[in-house]
């Protein structure tokens, strides 16, 4: 049978969602039987109709899984909910999603009334999972899908075992933790029926991890920048660096210079606008000086990681490929950004927010940082995310990036540029691939997988192994890795979302320098 998933309708939001997971997948049409030997697992993704609604029903009483939210439950099932404001999603302890992350969503959604999984701030559970003839289904609230195409921002805590919770602008939005049910869900519809979940490693080479390291040059003075290159080098790391360009038009030459680095367009003034023409401006500034000394930039970070739609357009027009907003997203997978009527052609690297600076803010000491970065680097490991993280020269703590740099390179995770990454990353978008299981024998193929994509393989005992295109794999006798428990030693989320003066007051300060600088 083939192990696809199925879709009613792709949805932007589902868009992103689907090719961050990236199992075998299609919107459902006439030519193929919706039937449970050609679909693994189908997600509705809105209402639909008469015709639709019979064809679903019978598939999921022969014995299908379908994904899908109350709205389409309601449609189908005969299911009810009721709206409620969703502060964040506690993952805790939870029979089904112990393994996401909780996060936050900041909105009114609607809730399965039969819900039994997933509670939020106040108790009350979000999720429903329910069998229906010889099937499953999985409920989602109502709204919890498109909350991934939001970009409004807000300062959060992040979870530390320092004096004081670091805190940053970031996405409102948690949207890996939407992402991460989204996953969970299609792997317990899939382990329903018995069957293997396949999908895309999100790493070059099914790696378990992988390293990058940002750098943001913020009116950093030259000396401040050599230091950081030399510690960079001392490693073998390819830093990827979004140059300031204002503050230091006399010597940007030495950027081009830098051997086996990136380098990209941070601003010309540190600002980011509401206004197409402005941002448009400032970059082909920064553009412009950059180029004039042998500098073609690919990538662009906005200063204060701040992302809006006429930045997105601006970004478009003066042809860069990929930014990195950690007020869109962050501590997640690329994507391409809805701006309302299609799909941006910049790509999305969301990167984890906080610095060694935003630490001492904090008041932690050198080890302090160090536990920090540990802690975040098994997280990453365990959900399998990239590892990126970034720094200033102006004022990093030298002591804890060496200890950083080292680590990743004891533990020999590879290391490489934004730009390497998005190059990658589009070919794995880009791929065509199906999966089949056949007595026993999981078969797959491709007719343009990248040798450096890899296929991952993972079964309900929690059991998982890395497939090469074009292989076929007899379960039974694959060489499996066991996925180890999740080992949390982070703050609850209630925790993080308690308010503080720190947070207050750091956003007044946050306001001073966006219209100071």
């Amino acid at each position: 049978m083939r192990l696809s998933v199925g879709i009613t309708h792709l949805t932007p939001a589902w868009k992103i969602l689907l090719e961050q997971i990236a199992p075998p997948c299609e919107e459902l049409n006439s030519t193929i039987d919706w039937s449970t030997e050609n679909y693994g697992c189908i997600i509705v993704s809105s209402t639909v109709s008469v015709s639709v609604k019979e064809k679903l029903k019978h598939y999921l009483t022969d014995g299908g899984s379908l994904l899908l939210e109350t709205e389409a439950a309601k449609q189908i099932l005969g299911t009810n909910s009721e709206p409620a404001f969703v502060d964040y999603i506690d993952t805790t302890n939870d029979s089904l999603f112990s393994s996401v992350a909780s996060g936050s969503v900041g909105r009114k959604l609607n809730l399965p009334s039969k819900a039994t999984q997933l509670k939020e701030r106040h108790g009350r559970y979000l999720v429903e999972g329910t069998a229906v003839g010889k099937g499953y289904v999985i409920i989602l609230p109502g709204g919890m899908i498109d909350s991934i195409l939001s970009w409004g921002c807000t300062r959060r805590s992040f979870p530390s075992h320092g004096p004081l919770l670091p805190s940053e602008r970031v996405a409102k939005v948690s949207k890996r933790t939407i992402r991460d049910i989204v996953n969970r869900s299609l792997q317990e519809l899939f382990w329903r029926r018995d069957l293997p979940f396949v999908s895309l490693s999100p790493f070059p080479d099914g790696e378990d991890l992988l390293f990058s390291f940002r750098v943001d040059t913020d009116f950093a003075s030259q000396k401040a920048v050599e230091t950081l290159y030399e510690l960079c080098k001392k490693h073998d790391v390819p830093a990827t660096w979004f140059v300031e360009t204002g503050s230091c038009q006399e010597w940007v030459d030495r950027y081009g210079k830098m051997e086996g680095h990136e380098i990209g367009l941070h601003c010309f003034k540190h600002r980011t606008f509401n206004n197409y023409t402005k941002n448009e401006l400032d970059m082909r500034t920064g553009t412009s000086i950059l180029r004039k000394n042998g500098i073609t930039p690919r990538g662009y970070a906005g200063p204060f990681g701040e992302w809006n739609t006429t930045l997105a357009k601006a970004l478009e027009h003066r042809g860069f490929e990929y930014s990195s907003e950690f007020a869109l997203d962050y501590d997640n997978l690329p994507f391409y950004p809805f701006l309302g009527e299609r799909s941006s052609f910049v790509m999305q690297i969301p990167i984890h927010p906080i610095s060694t600076g935003t630490l001492r803010n904090a008041r932690h000491s050198t080890e302090e940082m160090k536990n920090y970065f540990e802690i975040i680097m098994e997280d990453h490991l365990a959900d399998r995310l990239p590892l990126f993280i970034y720094d200033h020269p102006a004022n990093p703590d030298h002591e804890t990036l060496d200890w950083l740099f080292q680590t990743v390179k004891d533990r020999k995770i590879p290391a490489m540029t934004m730009g390497q990454y998005a190059d990658w990353w589009k070919i794995r978008t880009e791929t065509h691939w199906s999966a089949r299981l056949e007595n026993g024998r999981l078969q797959l193929s491709s007719s343009n997988l990248g040798d450096s994509v890899k296929i991952e393989v993972f079964q309900s005992d929690g059991r998982h192994t890395i497939a090469e295109k074009n292989s076929d794999l007899e379960l039974s006798k694959t060489a499996w890795r066991t996925t180890e428990a999740k080992t949390n030693r982070q703050p609850h989320i209630s925790i993080l979302h308690r308010l503080n003066r720190k947070m207050i007051f750091n956003d007044i300060l946050h306001t001073y320098w966006k219209y100071k600088l």
